[in-house]
């Protein structure tokens, strides 16, 4: 009878280890940048204007390392943010939109010890 509970016991134990580690597997973080939003309407007004939430994760960063943000407009040109992530390697960087902005496609691109790694888009729509 005793060895019958302690084998339920370690049987029970077991599952649940088992049920934990396959969790955990699943809850792992992979490379990724993302926008907060996928379209923007470009502000009317010299004034005013739109934040862009910028948030991504680099798997296996290095603390202290730099992280680049390209962003190519409609036209061509490019600009780029740069930055650093955590020391768990999250990234949360704002850009604003104003009425100076292009209207359009905008390409984004995570660069990381000069490799992308990953890329998004977003759109600003002429203000209505």
């Amino acid at each position: 009878m005793q060895s019958r509970i302690i084998f339920s016991v370690l049987l029970g134990i077991l599952v649940v280890g088992i049920s934990q580690f396959s969790f955990a597997e699943e809850t792992e973080k992979t490379t990724f940048i993302a926008i907060d939003e996928e379209k923007f309407e470009q502000p009317k007004s010299k004034y005013n204007y739109q934040e862009i939430v910028f948030l991504g994760f680099i798997e296996d960063y290095a603390r202290g390392d730099q992280v680049r943000i390209n962003i190519i407009s409609p036209d061509g040109s490019q600009d780029e943010i740069n930055t650093y992530a955590s020391k768990k390697g999250d990234i949360y960087t704002i850009l604003h939109i104003t009425h100076d902005s292009q209207i359009g496609v905008h390409q984004v691109s995570l660069v990381y010890q000069g490799v992308e790694i990953a890329s998004t888009t977003y759109e600003i729509l002429q203000n209505s």
